[in-house]
């Protein structure tokens, strides 16, 4: 049996405030070799790494300036990745949208509040998310269900990568979502 093609709205960052703006910052860059999930959803939280490339979540580390960015398309969407076939040897190739797999993400430090379907449900965290709760976003580049997911945080003992900013509710296309505003506060302790 084939498998279900997936749908559009089951993984999504939408910044409902402060995108787009004139003044609005973000970032392009690859994936790295690192990153063995596939696909990266959209809404996950990535880094920069010192080689210019996204890996998963923010590093668990004291003082860390790594800044945390909600990833905005999946790293499969063809303004991704989009192999359009060899022209040299198929008539019907095309050049894709973004040969280099750049991929646009959000940083925390930026003024955005964002919608995530990409973060650890309450069933499981064993608690809710309440307006004003600190999240962090685990650091690991080859696990595809905790890899960049949004989960609570204590500030100062972890890296905080957002503040709750609405309880978890259901989007116009029926998906769980938190809503958080970018805010980045690294581990202090």
């Amino acid at each position: 049996m084939p498998t279900q093609p997936r749908m559009m709205t089951a993984h999504t960052l939408n910044p409902t405030q402060g995108w787009p703006r004139p003044n609005a910052i973000f970032q392009t860059a690859k994936f790295s070799a690192n990153v063995t999930i596939d696909p990266v959803f959209s809404g996950r939280v990535v880094h920069v790494n010192t080689a210019g490339e996204y890996e998963m979540g923010v590093p668990n580390t004291i003082k860390s300036l790594k800044v945390p960015m909600y990833l905005f398309p999946n790293s499969d969407d063809p303004d991704v990745s989009n192999y359009g076939g060899n022209p040299a040897t198929d008539p019907d190739a095309w050049v894709p949208v973004a040969p280099t797999g750049q991929a646009l993400a959000l940083p925390a430090i930026g003024c955005y509040q964002v919608e995530t379907t990409e973060f650890e449900p309450e069933s499981s965290l064993g608690q809710v998310y309440n307006i004003g709760d600190g999240v962090t976003a685990t650091a690991d580049n080859s696990n595809p269900i905790t890899g960049g997911r949004i989960t609570k945080g204590a500030a100062y003992e972890v890296p905080i990568c957002g503040i709750v900013a609405d309880t978890v509710k259901k989007n116009s296309h029926k998906r769980d979502v938190l809503t958080l505003w970018s805010y980045f506060l690294p581990r202090l302790s």
